[in-house]
Formats: structure tokens, C-alpha cells, sequence
């Protein structure tokens, strides 16, 4: 373990990475069982369910902060399983809107108190503090990661310019 006397090497580093990969391929797979939904799938349904069971597909994505392409794979598996229902916005037909059938509302909430058991469960045992940090940490992780590829696609952008 590091000291706050030692800095972090690169192995470090990359040890905490796999860390948190382990760590949340370990909570998806324990929320799904939990719930009973992926979470991809489950977070769709909790947006649709918190909007009176419908929302148009451009503010899901900004909603849940998905690629839109991700979000269609996911709405044709619920548009399959009966769950939600697309159709053109009556007063703009460029707009797609998602709304719950009675089924998905139903699925939605059978699943807030698994959800909210399973949430509870996890942090319950944890202090206060030790959340606060880590919440903190992944704020600054993930700014960090936009950061990043902000600029990656900068300089992306720039060599093609000059290609």
C-alpha cells in the first residue's frame, strides 16, 4: 500500500485502474441479480418511470449520458420485451418519443425496492467519509477522462486537418 510520504509509479497507478474495473464489473453483475434488469436497461426504465413514463429518445440520451446508438440497441430490446413503445412526436416528427407500457411501468416498480435494498445494502457498512472520498475521487477521475479525450479529439482533429 502507498503512504502519503511515497508517490505513485505507473504500476500503481495501473493497479488501481484494473481496481476499479474489477469493482464495477462486480457491482453491475450484483445489481443485475439484485434487481433482476442489466443496469443499462434498468436505468432506462427509472428515467422513463421519474418522466410520467415518457420522454423523447434525444433527452434520454442527455438524461442518462449514453451514445445514441447505445440507447437504440437497448430500446429495441425493450420495445421487444414489450416494455416501452416509440413513436413520432405529434407536433414535430423529427422528435422519437419512448414511453412505458403498463407492462414496463410494472417491471419499473417491481424493481425500485430491489434497487433501493440492493443500494442499501452495498453502502450501508461503509462510513460517511469513506463515501464522500470516493465520490469525490471519481468526480475528479471522471473530469480527468474528459479532459483527456477532449483533447485526444482535438489533436485527432488537427492531423486530419493537415492529412
Amino acid at each position: 500500500m502507498i503512504t502519503g510520504i511515497e508517490s505513485m509509479n505507473e504500476q500503481d497507478r495501473i493497479a488501481v485502474v484494473q481496481q476499479f474495473g474489477r469493482t464495477y464489473r462486480a457491482f453491475m453483475s450484483a445489481f443485475e441479480t439484485a434487481v433482476g434488469q442489466p443496469m443499462p436497461r434498468w436505468r432506462i426504465l427509472l428515467a422513463l418511470h421519474e418522466h410520467a413514463g415518457v420522454l423523447s429518445q434525444k433527452k434520454l440520451v442527455e438524461r442518462l449520458k449514453v451514445d445514441p446508438g447505445a440507447l437504440t440497441r437497448q430500446l429495441k430490446t425493450l420495445e421487444g420485451l414489450g416494455w416501452i413503445v416509440r413513436s413520432v412526436d405529434a407536433r414535430d416528427n423529427r422528435v422519437s418519443n419512448v414511453a412505458l407500457t403498463v407492462q414496463g411501468r410494472g417491471i419499473a416498480e417491481e424493481g425500485l425496492p430491489r434497487r433501493n435494498a440492493f443500494l442499501h445494502d452495498t453502502m450501508a457498512s461503509l462510513p460517511d467519509e469513506a463515501i464522500e472520498a470516493l465520490s469525490s475521487a471519481l468526480h475528479m477521475f471522471e473530469g480527468r477522462i474528459q479532459e483527456v479525450a477532449a483533447a485526444n479529439a482535438a489533436q485527432a482533429a488537427a492531423i486530419e486537418e493537415k492529412a
